[in-house]
C-alpha cells in the first residue's frame, strides 16, 4: 500500500486531528495570502514611484467665495468659490525662466449632461449610488491631454486633444462601453447656466477613448466625481459650455532636464506676481511623502508577515508534538517491526501535507476574493502568482522545521526505550 493511501486512512480514522490541521493551516495561509498581497500591492506602487524622476511642477489658481452665488437659506448658507483666472501674463513669466520645455493647462471645471446624436441621454458609472438622469458628468478642457495628463490615462483608441482641437471630447473606456461609443461619434452636451432658464448646447466628435492608469477607490464618490466620468474637451469647447468664464485654472510646466527642476521651481516662486491668486505645486515632494508612506507600509506588512510566519510555526510545531506523543506506541511498533525511521517520518510528512494542500487552494479562493471586494481595493487586485509561490514555499518550509522539531527526539529513541517509558 503506498503512503498516500496509508496517509488518508490514517487521516479518514482520525478525522479531529485532520480537521485541526486544516483549521490552522487555513487560518494562517488566509492571513499570509492577504497580507503578503498587500506588501506585494505596496511594492508596486513604490516601484513605479521609483521608474521615473519628475520633470514638472504646476501653476494652480487660488478659490474665493464670490459674493454673487451666496444663497441663504434658513440657517444656512451656500455659496459657490471661484477660481481666480490664470492670465497669458501670468504664463508667459514662468514660461520665460530658463530651463522649461513645455507647458500644458487645464481649462476650470465645468459639469454637463451628455447625450448621443439622437438627443438620448447617455448613463453614468456609479457604485453603490443611484444614478438619475440629470446627473452631471465631469467636463475638463485641456490644451493637451497627453502632455498635462501625463501617465494619469492611456489612450486606448483615437487620439489625444491637441492646441488645434476644435469640438473634441475623450471619454472613459467604461463610459464608452457602457453607452456603446465609437471614434467618430457625435455627442452633445448641455451645461446649465448658472443664470436661471439658460443653458448651453454643444456638438462635440468623440476623438479619443482612454483607461486610467491610477487606481483609486472610487466606490463613495458622487457620479460626477468618478473618473470613469471625466469628459476632457479642447479649450475652444470649455470655453463655449462656460457661462462664468473662468479660464485656465491649471498650468503644468516641463523642465529639459529633471535634476534642474528644483532649482526652476525656487526661481519661479521668487517670480513678482500675486500669491495671494495662484500657488506652486511641487509634486517631487509630494512624490517623495507618498515613497515614504509607501516604504513604511511595506515595513510594517513585512513585519506582519514574519509574525505570522513565526506564530504558524509555533503553532503547528505544538500541534504536532501533541499529536506525535499521541502515537507513541504506534511509532515503537512501527520500529520493531523494521520500518526505517527515515520513511515513519515521510509518513508524517505526507500526514500533514494532504491537509496543507487543501488550506492552501482554499485559503487562495477565499483571500482572492477578499482581495477583489470593496473592503481592500489595492492595486494588486487579484493573487499574483508570485505570492502563491511564496505561499507555496513557506508552507513547505513550516512543515519540514514543525514535523522535524516534533519527531526528532522521538525517532532518535529505540522501540525498547519508547515501551519502557510508557510502561
Amino acid at each position: 500500500m503506498n503512503k498516500i493511501s496509508l496517509a488518508a486512512k490514517y487521516l479518514t480514522r482520525r478525522k479531529s486531528r485532520a480537521c485541526l490541521i486544516l483549521i490552522v493551516f487555513l487560518v494562517i495561509n488566509i492571513m499570509a495570502f492577504i497580507i503578503i498581497s498587500i506588501r506585494e500591492s505596496a511594492n508596486d506602487a513604490l516601484a513605479k514611484l521609483d521608474q521615473k524622476p519628475l520633470d514638472y511642477f504646476y501653476l494652480e489658481s487660488q478659490y474665493e467665495t464670490d459674493p454673487k452665488t451666496v444663497k441663504a437659506e434658513g440657517s444656512s448658507i451656500s455659496f459657490l468659490s471661484v477660481p481666480h483666472e490664470i492670465t497669458d501674463e501670468v504664463i508667459e513669466k514662468i514660461k520665460s525662466i530658463h530651463g522649461i520645455k513645455a507647458y500644458a493647462s487645464h481649462y476650470a471645471f465645468l459639469s454637463g449632461m451628455l447625450s448621443d446624436k439622437n438627443g438620448n441621454p447617455l448613463e453614468l458609472a456609479a457604485y453603490n449610488i443611484p444614478v438619475s438622469k440629470d446627473d452631471a458628468a465631469s467636463i475638463r478642457g485641456v490644451s493637451d491631454s497627453d502632455l498635462y495628463l501625463g501617465s494619469t490615462i492611456k489612450l486606448t483608441a483615437g487620439r489625444h486633444i491637441t492646441p488645434d482641437s476644435k469640438r473634441e471630447a475623450m471619454v472613459n473606456v467604461q463610459f464608452a462601453k457602457q453607452n456603446d461609443l465609437n471614434i467618430g461619434d457625435k455627442l452633445a452636451i448641455t451645461t446649465p447656466d448658472h443664470t436661471p432658464g439658460h443653458t448651453s448646447d454643444i456638438e462635440v466628435t468623440l476623438s479619443g477613448i482612454y483607461e486610467n492608469t491610477d487606481n483609486v477607490d472610487e466606490t463613495e464618490f458622487s457620479p460626477s466625481e468618478l473618473s470613469e466620468n471625466f469628459i476632457y474637451v479642447d479649450y475652444s469647447t470649455a470655453h463655449a459650455l462656460d457661462d462664468r468664464n473662468q479660464g485656465i485654472i491649471s498650468v503644468k510646466f516641463f523642465v529639459d532636464q529633471p535634476d534642474q527642476l528644483a532649482s526652476i521651481y525656487a526661481q519661479a516662486q521668487k517670480l513678482d506676481m500675486d500669491w495671494n491668486k495662484y500657488y506652486l505645486f511641487d509634486e517631487a515632494d509630494a512624490s517623495v511623502i507618498d515613497a515614504d508612506a509607501v516604504k513604511a507600509v511595506s515595513n510594517q506588512f513585512s513585519v506582519l508577515t514574519a509574525v505570522v510566519i513565526l506564530a504558524g510555526f509555533l503553532i503547528i510545531t505544538f500541534v504536532l508534538m501533541l499529536q506525535t506523543k499521541m502515537r507513541t506506541n504506534e511509532i515503537g511498533i512501527l520500529l520493531s517491526l523494521g520500518f526505517t525511521k527515515n520513511r515513519i517520518l515521510l509518513q508524517h510528512i505526507i500526514e500533514v501535507m494532504i491537509p496543507a494542500g487543501i488550506s492552501i487552494a482554499a485559503a487562495y479562493f477565499i483571500g482572492d476574493h477578499l482581495i477583489s471586494s470593496e473592503r481592500f481595493q489595492i492595486t494588486v487586485t487579484h493573487i499574483q502568482m508570485v505570492t502563491t509561490l511564496q505561499i507555496i514555499a513557506i508552507n513547505l518550509c513550516l512543515l519540514m522545521a514543525s514535523i522535524w522539531i516534533s519527531s526528532a527526539r522521538l525517532l532518535h529513541t529505540t522501540p525498547k526505550a519508547i515501551f519502557q517509558k510508557n510502561n
